[in-house]
C-alpha cells in the first residue's frame, strides 16, 4: 500500500476511535469535549487553568468557558484564584465532581485496558511508538503551516 492509502486508512481508524469516545460521552449525557475536560481534571487533582485546558484539548476559550459553566452548574467543579497569578482561575473537581468523573473515567480505563490486552506486548509498544511519532509530526506540520 502507498503512503496515501495508509494515511487514509489510519485517518479512518482514528475517526472511528474518536466516534467511540463521542458515543461513550453521549451515553453518559455529555459531549465528547466535556468528557475530555472531565478526564483532564480527574487526572489533575491540583486543578488546571482554563487556558491550559483549552490548549491541551485544542479548544477555543469560549468552548472551555461554556463547558466550565455547565460543569459548575452541576456542582462538579469549583473555580479558585491562582496563587501564582491572581488574574487566572484554577478549575478543580469538587468531591461530588471527583466521584462523578471517577464513575466515567475508571470504567473507560478498564475498557481501554481490555482492548489493549488483545495486542501482544510487542504490538502494544509498536502501536504506542508509531502513534507518538505520527502525532508529533502531524502537530509539527499543522503548527508550521498554521492550519
Amino acid at each position: 500500500m502507498s503512503v496515501a492509502d495508509n494515511a487514509q486508512r489510519y485517518s479512518r481508524l482514528r475517526d472511528e476511535q474518536s466516534s467511540l469516545f463521542e458515543l461513550y460521552a453521549r451515553r453518559n449525557g455529555l459531549t465528547g469535549k466535556s468528557l475530555l475536560v472531565l478526564l483532564w481534571l480527574y487526572h489533575s487533582p491540583q486543578g488546571l487553568s482554563q487556558e491550559f485546558i483549552a490548549k491541551r484539548t485544542y479548544s477555543t476559550k469560549q468552548v472551555i468557558r461554556s463547558i466550565i459553566k455547565n460543569l459548575q452548574a452541576e456542582t462538579y467543579i469549583i473555580l479558585e484564584l491562582s496563587k501564582k497569578d491572581r488574574r487566572k482561575k484554577i478549575v478543580r473537581l469538587t468531591d461530588y465532581g471527583r466521584r462523578y468523573a471517577s464513575s466515567l473515567a475508571d470504567p473507560l480505563a478498564r475498557y481501554e485496558q481490555e482492548a489493549m490486552a488483545v495486542l501482544s506486548q510487542e504490538q502494544q509498544e509498536v502501536l504506542l511508538e508509531a502513534t507518538a511519532v505520527f502525532s508529533h509530526k502531524l502537530r509539527q506540520i499543522l503548527e508550521e503551516r498554521e492550519v
